[in-house]
């Protein structure tokens, strides 16, 4: 089992590598093009296409380290409370629905991912394939849905007794 989880958290660990290179570049894009715009008033063609897939590329693919890492907005009133088989019954529940909520949102993307493809959208300004862009998210998905399996399978997540003050280490 922790072979498995050690490949899942490599994977992961390499999508949020891409979203971290997602974000950079389009942080760089805005830059550069309010710089050309209002220095040679010539803005980056393209920029707004840029940005909105560098966005649809760092959501979904940093999805999958967020969920690896138990970083979702989560309740714990039970925790405290709970035995400490019920708590890691109780994750091992939630990261269950996780991932039924993940394949359900992923299967619901497939629809128009596939009309985007037989109707032929394409980018306004970069002139490229809309269906691209569905297929990154798509794989995006991915990485979270192989956090959610993961974390029914061995979930890492530390007790309340065994947590910092402030919960998260810092």
């Amino acid at each position: 089992m922790s072979k498995l989880r050690t490949a899942i958290d490599l994977i992961i660990k390499a999508y949020l590598g891409v979203a971290m290179a997602a974000l950079f570049a389009m942080m760089m894009t805005i830059v550069v093009d309010v710089f050309m715009r209002y220095v040679f008033n010539a803005p980056v063609v393209g920029a707004f296409d840029i940005v909105e897939i560098c966005l649809v590329v760092a959501v979904f693919y940093s999805m999958g380290a967020a969920i690896s890492g138990f970083h979702e907005i989560v309740i714990d009133l039970v925790d405290q409370l709970a035995a400490k088989w019920l708590v890691d019954a109780l994750i091992r529940l939630a990261a269950l629905l996780s991932a039924a909520a993940l394949v359900f949102i992923f299967m619901s993307m497939l629809t128009p991912a596939m009309q985007s493809y037989q109707y032929g959208e394409m980018r306004l300004e970069l002139k490229m394939p809309v269906w691209i862009v569905w297929a990154v998210a798509l794989v995006g998905m991915c990485g979270g849905l192989m956090a959610s399996i993961a974390n029914v399978i061995s979930p890492r997540v530390a007790h309340h007794d065994e947590l910092p003050v402030g919960g998260d280490g810092q």
